[in-house]
């Protein structure tokens, strides 16, 4: 009988496949990326409500916060941080991997009760999948390729609206709309 993969390995598995430093996904995927990342900051300001505030802003560790004792297992801590070393340049970005990985560590717990809000993640690693890894400038916005999703503080992030579907054919016919449709490798 064959087991079913956790959400830890999932998420490992999931980071471990992005093209961290992929200039043409980066190009290609520029308007779904943007619209991503203003749903992850709406998502992440509802889950950030319900702990009282986020400890930081943007990337924080959600799944501390809600369950402190729910810890990741040594060997997908150890894997996370060579991961992120060998991959990834941006310290946002590892808070934002490693809370990934807590957070679906946490999801994999049994008996845990959260409440009913949309997966915060989601919408940030699908920005990743897309294009890599992305940082905040010095203005303090995320910048896809001219397009900048401003950081603002975790309120004024709350909308109980959804900014954009995460199905990718909705968020391919973003990037086609506005001129960002994936083009071919040469």
């Amino acid at each position: 009988m064959q087991r079913n993969a956790s959400l830890t390995e999932a998420a490992m598995d999931r980071l471990a496949h992005i093209k961290w430093n992929n200039l043409q996904g980066r190009n290609a995927h520029v308007a779904s990326r943007a619209r991503l990342m203003v749903e992850y900051l709406r998502r992440a300001a509802l889950w950030a409500e319900v702990v009282g505030g986020p400890p930081r802003w943007p990337f924080f560790d959600l799944a501390g916060a809600l369950a402190p004792e729910v810890r990741v297992a040594s060997e997908v801590a150890e894997w996370v941080e060579g991961f992120l070393l060998a991959n990834v340049g941006g310290i946002g970005t590892g808070v934002a991997c490693r809370a990934a990985l807590r957070w679906a560590t946490l999801r994999d717990t049994p008996g845990v009760q959260l409440p009913y809000l949309p997966d915060p993640f989601e919408p940030l690693l699908l920005v990743y999948e897309r294009g890599g890894e992305v940082i905040a400038d010095e203005s303090g916005a995320f910048n896809f390729g001219g397009r900048a999703v401003r950081i603002r503080p975790w309120h004024e992030h709350l909308s109980a609206e959804p900014v954009t579907s995460l199905d990718s054919g909705a968020l391919d016919a973003w990037d086609a709309e506005e001129g960002y449709a994936a083009r071919p490798a040469r």
